[in-house]
């Protein structure tokens, strides 16, 4: 990895993990996308310098001592710091793939937390072979975790196609209320449809990547903000695959998106005319010049996806010339 890159997580790590009464922190995931699209050290601090002045001038939180039990600290964001410090001794002690298998089963459920950006930021760091922003990403998402309701078993029964479509007519349905998307997401599950749409769906062989393809497909149509989520949260999920068990993960997986799909409200309604996209040269040069940071982290999502998928790469493209058109 880059030297720029590796400083500048580094040097992030001084600040805190939210700003604004709760806005998660994008800059190490944003740096990261940015430098694997290709940006060089001059662009890379150039956005860190302009997105750190969010934080006006606040710190990061002293160290703190390791706590007894991590699992007791799960959804306590003031205990980020003794959680970042429990996270950095276990890398250090027992290396990066085994802290991800001891500590994902714990965190898998809270998938959610933060719409999703636990484990957004976790992906993020482990690419980035950072093991300080490791650490403090596995901390943001032990401490905002929450976990979605419990539901039935999931019968996997109705074909996908047709689930989506009932997603999509639920979607239609949703009347989006006031605050950030994690409330949004924990206002969908106490919903009738959410419970039936959790339990439904046969998904195809790649369920992740089918998942990622219809909310492309759907954010290219509304450039709807919480889907643009659904997108990259699918592809942090896809990252962390190796070191969770994949039915578990892939259970809660589909709970956090559906929550996630009803809160967006991005049904049929509101859709935005159709483009023919640029190639990828273009989208990702479009992506290294963007000021922000969603932007950037969905074309690098979005062309991540096409990479990992292979041909047909339109619902992709369109997707990431959608964020860039925004």
């Amino acid at each position: 990895m880059d030297d720029t890159l590796q400083a500048l997580l580094g040097e992030q790590l001084t600040l805190p993990p939210e700003y604004r009464n709760g806005l998660s922190s994008h800059l190490p995931m944003a740096l990261h996308a940015l430098h694997a699209l290709g940006a060089g050290p001059a662009r890379l601090r150039a956005f860190y310098d302009r997105y750190a002045s969010r934080f006006e001038g606040r710190r990061a939180a002293p160290p703190a001592p390791p706590p007894a039990d991590w699992l007791a600290l799960r959804g306590q964001i003031d205990a980020f710091p003794a959680l970042q410090t429990h996270f950095a001794r276990a890398i250090a002690r027992d290396g990066t793939s085994q802290t991800l298998r001891d500590a994902l089963p714990a965190l898998m459920p809270g998938v959610a937390a933060a719409a999703l950006h636990g484990a957004i930021r976790t992906a993020h760091a482990l690419e980035a072979g950072h093991p300080g922003e490791l650490a403090a990403a596995l901390a943001y998402w032990a401490a905002s975790w929450w976990a979605l309701p419990p539901v039935p078993a999931a019968t996997w029964g109705e074909p996908f196609d047709r689930w989506a479509e009932r997603l999509q007519q639920a979607g239609d349905a949703w009347q989006p209320g006031p605050g950030l998307i994690a409330t949004g997401m924990r206002r969908a599950a106490d919903t009738a449809a959410w419970q039936e749409l959790v339990a439904a769906p046969q998904l195809p062989p790649d369920p992740l990547a089918a998942l990622a393809r219809l909310a492309a497909m759907r954010y290219a149509a509304t450039r709807n903000f919480t889907v643009l989520h659904l997108v990259t949260g699918c592809r942090a999920l896809q990252v962390l695959a190796p070191w969770c068990d994949a039915q578990e993960a892939l259970a809660h997986a589909l709970r956090a998106y559906v929550a996630g799909y009803l809160a967006s409200g991005a049904g049929s309604r509101h859709t935005q005319p159709r483009r023919v996209p640029p190639d990828w040269p273009t989208l990702d040069a479009a992506g290294v010049a963007s000021d922000d940071d969603h932007i950037v982290k969905l074309v690098y999502a979005a062309s991540d996806w096409a990479a990992r998928c292979g041909g047909g790469d339109a619902p992709w493209r369109a997707a990431a010339a959608a964020a860039l058109a925004a």
